[in-house]
């Protein structure tokens, strides 16, 4: 079809305008999200800086017009432009230069300030679309970390020398730079500082061996302990404490040994109230020594302890520990028994062939075995009585809760292992009334009101009860499947139920009516003759391995709940045995 000149020109003509048209009101590049929003207030030292646009932007325009009010110190905002990857201030573009990250982990916003940031206008896309308004946001930065409290509190006397002690923040706290920002002084011996693996704003100081009794320290936490976000403390804090001796608390004492050798370590912890929830093992209370000469000391090699503990028994006030131990420099040597000052370590007196120590309840008097004497110590006195003569203990002494009658595991070589009374006060021992023959493992309620023992043999075995005191009622057969351990309270026992048609395992029993309910959190059946119970029934406590094979301790309410395991030994050091006082 003919199409006039005139016609094609100006249909030309109409296009190109309409391109230049196009070109000339094309929008500009928009800044579509901020991150940390505007107004935003509690933002975290080392939060990134985001600014989104709707499109790609030419990376050179913006460069040189970004800034903020007050500077960021230790933040050159136009060489963050040119900063390498690792720099601690430093700009990246993202999803195809549609997003700039200012990153500044090394450059941290100052606490409590309101920055005002500004992107000047003149930045442009790729195609050259100018963008020339100003834009200004503010924000404002969340407040320094500070020490929210202490444990113990500053001016605090008496501080139990076991007790972990404990700091905690404001915020969650970064563990690198907090552990290095806590000093105690004077030094504990090998304090561990470890930050609690539940609430990351409480680190417990964790001593290797208890703290010295009757000394002043300082706690101190440096500015240089940052929060998570790199944010240093506000201000550096001192608390000042006193301690005084072991809290008068009841407590466990693990026996702990190596590979090979008896146990050469007594650890403590306070388990009422429960201990903190803290990383490693319960601190170092006696440490026995090792011989230090290369040709040996005696029966003892170079390096090997020169004794090692067979038993502990702590009063239940925590002043007094006896403990028993063996001595492997000479062979064949009878055992020892230490009567100590349980915080300072002093020597009360020691008591040559002594074994089995049991504390009353009042901590005034330790009954001990010697031979086949039954004897009790006074240390208030220094005096040393004996009762009368009778088979030898297999087993401590049990205490009734006034402190005046003991029940005596006896048997010993060549006799019949069989339970017996004695009075501590006028002297006498005398058989159980209304069960005679064989009978072991007897427990008195944390009342005095009742006995429970085991009778071994093919006619009436199983747990029997026996009434005390006032309470006193004729023998009377529990339950045959049930071995006892302990009381959880003046009507519940708790024993080991070996039923024939199952496996072995820890239960509470309601005296009244025999019911069973088997203790959560139990140790396995292996490791049931590791459970001892507390006097006051509260808390029982045993040993279980651990995935590496080392016996740890568990310690737990008598309900069998909140059971925690309170030590973590490692490299080569295991738990030996667990006893309970108070």
């Amino acid at each position: 079809m003919w199409r006039s000149p005139a016609i094609g020109l100006l249909v030309a003509g109409l296009a190109l305008v309409s391109a230049l048209l196009t070109g000339c009101f094309a929008s500009p590049p928009q800044i579509v999200a901020l991150q940390p929003a505007r107004g935003s207030v509690g933002v975290a030292a080392d939060a990134p800086i985001a600014v989104q646009f709707d499109r790609s932007v030419a990376v050179d325009t913006v460069a040189g017009r970004f800034a903020v009010k007050p500077r960021i110190a230790g933040c050159d905002l136009d060489a963050a432009f040119r900063a390498p990857p690792g720099a601690g201030c430093r700009v990246v573009w993202q999803a195809g230069d549609t997003r700039f990250l200012l990153e500044h982990t090394g450059a941290v916003l100052s606490p409590d300030t309101t920055y005002t940031f500004t992107l000047r206008g003149g930045f442009s896309d790729p195609a050259g679309s100018v963008n020339s308004i100003d834009h200004r946001w503010d924000i404002r930065s969340a407040a320094a970390p500070q020490v929210r409290d202490t444990d113990p509190a500053d001016g605090a006397t008496d501080v139990p020398i076991e007790a972990p002690l404990a700091v905690s923040f404001s915020e969650p706290m970064d563990e690198a730079t907090t552990v290095r920002g806590i000093h105690l002084d004077p030094p504990g011996p090998d304090v561990r500082i470890v930050r609690n693996s539940r609430d990351r704003s409480r680190f417990a100081l964790v001593p290797g061996a208890v703290l010295r009794p009757g000394t002043n320290y300082t706690l101190t936490v440096d500015m240089s302990a940052t929060d998570e976000h790199r944010q240093p403390l506000v201000s550096a804090l001192e608390t000042r404490f006193t301690t005084g001796g072991l809290a008068a608390a009841p407590h466990a004492l693990i026996l702990a040994r190596r590979a090979g050798e008896g146990a050469t370590e007594i650890r403590i912890a306070a388990i009422a109230p429960a201990r903190a929830s803290t990383a490693g093992s319960p601190p170092l209370l006696l440490a026995a020594p090792r011989c230090g000469s290369a040709v040996g000391c005696g029966a003892a090699a170079a390096g090997s302890p020169l004794y090692t503990y067979v038993a502990a028994a702590l009063s239940p006030d925590a002043r007094r520990l006896a403990v028993v131990e063996q001595d492997r420099t000479v062979a064949a040597t009878p055992p020892l028994t230490v009567v100590l000052d349980a915080a300072r370590g002093a020597v009360l007196t020691s008591l040559p062939g002594a074994t089995l120590p049991a504390w009353s309840p009042d901590g005034e008097v330790l009954a001990f075995a010697r031979g086949a004497a039954v004897r009790l110590y006074r240390p208030g006195s220094d005096q040393v009585t004996a009762l009368p003569a009778g088979d030898p203990l297999v087993a401590p002494p049990a205490w009734s809760r006034d402190g005046e009658q003991l029940v005596l595991d006896a048997g010993g070589a060549g006799a019949v292992e069989h339970v017996e009374l004695a009075d501590a006060i006028v002297g006498a021992r005398f058989a159980l009334p209304g069960l005679a023959g064989a009978s072991t493992a007897p427990v008195i309620s944390p009342d005095g009101s009742r006995l429970a023992l085991f009778v071994p043999g093919e006619t009436g075995a199983g747990t029997w009860l026996i009434g005390l005191g006032a309470n006193a009622a004729p023998p009377r057969l529990l339950d045959a499947t049930l071995t006892p351990i302990g009381w959880a309270g003046a009507g519940t026992l708790v024993a080991i139920s070996r039923s024939a048609l199952g496996t072995p395992s820890l239960v509470r029993v309601s005296i009244a009516g025999d019911v069973q309910i088997p203790v959560a959190h139990g140790p396995s059946a292996g490791a049931l003759s590791t459970v001892v119970v507390a006097a006051s029934g509260r808390q029982l406590a045993y040993l279980a391995r651990d995935a590496t094979g080392a016996q740890q301790v568990i310690v737990e309410n008598a309900d069998g709940s909140g059971a925690q395991t309170i030590t973590d030994f490692t490299a080569g050091l295991e738990a030996a045995a667990v006893l309970l006082s108070g």
